[in-house]
């Protein structure tokens, strides 16, 4: 029985060698569950394009672990409870990570799937800080700032930089995003400026086909503001900023980063006096060398520049999690997850990147604050924003 046992051993030990590399040579999975249709294909066509392009520069490196990373993707047709169905398939199909869409509303119900399975899901540029810990869950993450950060920084820039005294909001009800974007803008232009120079607040909902009574009241204030902020998002927003100047409003619009990128303006043409804090310019014109060689990578490999600025996340999401994946030496989530808490301006082409085990999105990553001018969005400066949301900010507890 002994040399049985010895043997039985011995062969063990040999498959074990065998089995350690079958393993090292089993490719990683990332799964897609994005709009790759819909008003949110807008938004995730980009991002995703650019992750696609690490996810190949990985593998041409030599891959990750020593091994090759596939990916699939599926259409949500930017409908929540598709995005359920397709995020639950994905995870169904052994995913070692789930890529989701870029807003809470329309990704939340994949990521809820890939948590359920124990994976990480990581939105290629959801704004709203509940896509992480407190929403989804400690395996959420989310490439992008909170929305509240965008509004912190044009608030800042716009009091600070362009000397704006008073100023009139216009906010979008559509999505929890705007209204986090204003939630931040307000709270950072209150702390800089005073609440009483907010002259008036007003809403619309995206799909409206008309803001003529919102005009009305902004045109009757006793005074008249320095600036307009319009939180909201294309196309409903473009048509709020089309229908301001149409009706003779002048003033400086301020403005969110969902309005970024020169795809919409012809919607307004010769609109000038239109800023906003933006991840990169597409237009030659951004002064980080690492934005620029990411666009020189895209052009090389897709024959042209990214049609949205919102790729550099995708591109950068990736980088994220096959550093920390890298770092752990493993995919497995929990591990994985236990390096990016601990992040603290980790430097990566999206810019500094911080998380802990509460908080899953950046705060006060630097913006490039932009404007239009010629009908093309320009690079003004690199701006970070000095005032940053608390936890009842980030989540609008008692707002």
């Amino acid at each position: 029985m002994k040399s049985v046992a010895v043997a039985a051993s011995a062969a063990i030990a040999l498959l074990l060698p065998m089995a350690s590399a079958a393993h090292a040579e089993e490719p990683i999975k990332i799964g897609f569950a994005i709009a790759e249709s819909g008003w949110l294909s807008n938004y995730d066509s980009a991002p995703f394009k650019a992750a696609v392009m690490k996810i190949e520069e990985i593998n041409k490196a030599g891959g990750l672990l020593g091994r090759q990373i596939e990916y699939s993707v599926m259409d949500t047709k930017t409908e929540q409870a598709r995005a359920a169905t397709v995020g639950a398939q994905l995870v169904d199909s052994g995913v070692d990570m789930l890529v989701v869409s870029c807003d809470y509303d329309f990704g939340a119900p994949s990521a809820l799937a890939a948590k359920q399975a124990g994976k990480i899901a990581f939105s290629l540029c959801a704004a709203d800080p509940k896509m992480g810990v407190q929403g989804v869950g400690p395996l959420a993450f989310t490439a992008n700032s909170a929305a509240q950060s965008e509004g912190i920084a044009i608030a800042e820039y716009g009091n600070k930089k362009m000397n704006l005294k008073s100023v009139y909001v216009l906010e979008d009800l559509t999505i929890e995003y705007n209204k986090s974007a204003c939630a931040g803008f307000r709270a950072a232009w209150t702390a800089s400026a005073g609440a009483e120079t907010i002259l008036g607040n007003d809403t619309f909902k995206n799909d409206d086909p008309s803001i003529a009574s919102q005009i009305t009241r902004l045109k009757g204030l006793a005074t008249q503001p320095d600036a307009v902020f319009v939180c909201s998002f294309t196309p409903g927003g473009a048509s709020a900023v089309r229908q301001l100047r149409a009706a003779g409003i002048d003033l400086p619009i301020l403005a969110n980063t969902a309005m970024v990128d020169n795809y919409w303006l012809n919607a307004v043409p010769g609109l000038k006096d239109f800023y906003l804090p933006a991840f990169m310019s597409l237009y030659g014109d951004d002064p980080r060398p690492e934005m620029n060689k990411f666009l020189e990578s895209h052009k090389a490999r897709y024959g042209e520049l990214p049609v949205s600025s919102y790729s550099v996340l995708g591109y950068s999401l990736i980088e994220q999690w096959a550093y920390a994946v890298e770092q752990a030496k493993t995919t497995e989530s929990e591990a994985v997850v236990g390096v990016m808490n601990t992040f603290k301006d980790q430097p990566f082409t999206a810019g500094p990147t911080s998380f802990t085990d509460q908080l899953h999105i950046q705060v006060d990553r630097p913006w490039l604050i932009m404007k239009v001018e010629n009908d093309s969005f320009r690079a003004v400066e690199v701006y970070r924003n000095s005032f940053k949301p608390d936890m009842k900010l980030l989540f609008r507890v008692g707002q």
